[in-house]
């Protein structure tokens, strides 16, 4: 089970479609699967008056507006298209978050397939039962500030579809605190919603929490990505920059090399080992033809590779020897009868 890591490029590219192509670069060459990209108009997503939330006011100017920092972010039209044309040349999974139902179609238009939804627009009835009824799509519901009463109701939307979209706990926090992260949650979306694929979207520090659901068996993850920490813009400070992702990556994908495939055997480079710490069957006196191996008349010796492993010590036992073996003798197969 491989694990499918979604690089959140959200809104870092600060609205330049040279950052963002270089964001989707380093997604590939930091071994994710996919990009994630955020489809909005201004007008349509947030009125003038909007206050920024606490953590969009660690950058950037601090008299501008929510609605007009949004404003500069925008990436639609041609800036997303030449960014899903780019992902697709870097043979990476291109995703994008929208924000209201006309960008979700314009996003489709373009050619995109997979869409998430936002956690605050986890009970958004327009966008969900829009993307209910296209045709040929993936969904991802991140579930960040909802209850299960809440995730139930919006995946009540997809029973008349095909669609079993994949659901992501979430804290929306950026970073989230431990004493908040809760990754006990995953089960719990697990329990209730057997059918359908259970991931993190991750807005952790560090990379405990993704390599500890992986090991709890969770395969889909999402992480915010950015070429600077320190960069000018709402989510740079709490995304991983080109190292972390690299780390991040590699750690969760060592998890499933780790987890192996529930078969209990010796490994490849234990093979050695076994050969030259396990021990051998010796007799331990002369035992003469037509006699039969028991416990009284051998001791176990090493190495194993002298002669019959210890480990087939049941294969061995109540035999019949088919010619003189002298004593302190490692015994061999072509020994036994």
């Amino acid at each position: 089970m491989p694990a499918y890591i979604v690089a959140e490029i959200g809104v870092n590219h600060n609205g330049e479609v040279e950052k963002a192509l270089e964001l989707i670069n380093q997604a590939k060459i930091c071994g994710c699967n996919a990009v994630k990209f955020q489809s909005f108009k201004a007008e349509r997503l947030v009125d003038p008056s909007a206050k920024k939330v606490s953590y969009q006011l660690r950058s950037g100017n601090s008299d501008e507006s929510h609605y007009e920092m949004i404003k500069k972010l925008e990436f639609n039209d041609k800036k997303l298209e030449t960014a899903l044309s780019f992902a697709k040349k870097k043979d990476i999974d291109f995703i994008t978050t929208p924000y209201d139902v006309k960008s979700l179609k314009d996003a489709y238009d373009l050619g995109v397939r997979i869409f998430k939804t936002a956690s605050a627009d986890l009970c958004d009835a327009y966008l969900h039962n829009q993307l209910s009824i296209m045709k040929n799509i993936e969904i991802i519901i991140a579930t960040g500030m909802s209850k299960i009463e809440n995730i139930k109701n919006t995946l009540s939307k997809y029973n008349e579809s095909n669609i079993k979209p994949i659901i992501l706990h979430c804290v929306s926090d950026y970073p989230c605190s431990d004493e908040s992260l809760n990754l006990y949650a995953l089960d719990l979306l697990k329990d209730n919603f057997p059918e359908n694929k259970i991931g993190l979207s991750d807005h952790s520090i560090g990379l405990t929490a993704g390599v500890i659901s992986a090991a709890r068996g969770y395969s889909y993850f999402e992480r915010h990505f950015t070429l600077d920490k320190d960069d000018n813009g709402p989510d740079h400070y709490a995304s991983s920059d080109i190292q972390e992702m690299k780390n991040y990556v590699k750690e969760i994908n060592r998890v499933y090399k780790m987890l192996g495939n529930k078969i209990k055997n010796i490994q490849k480079e234990e093979i050695g080992m076994s050969l030259r710490s396990k021990k051998a069957i010796k007799s331990a006196r002369k035992i003469k033809k037509g006699e039969i191996i028991t416990l009284d008349n051998t001791f176990p010796l090493r190495p194993a590779e002298k002669g019959i492993s210890i480990d087939e010590l049941d294969k061995v036992l109540g035999r019949r020897v088919n010619c003189n073996i002298d004593e302190n003798e490692f015994i061999q197969y072509d020994n036994l009868q």
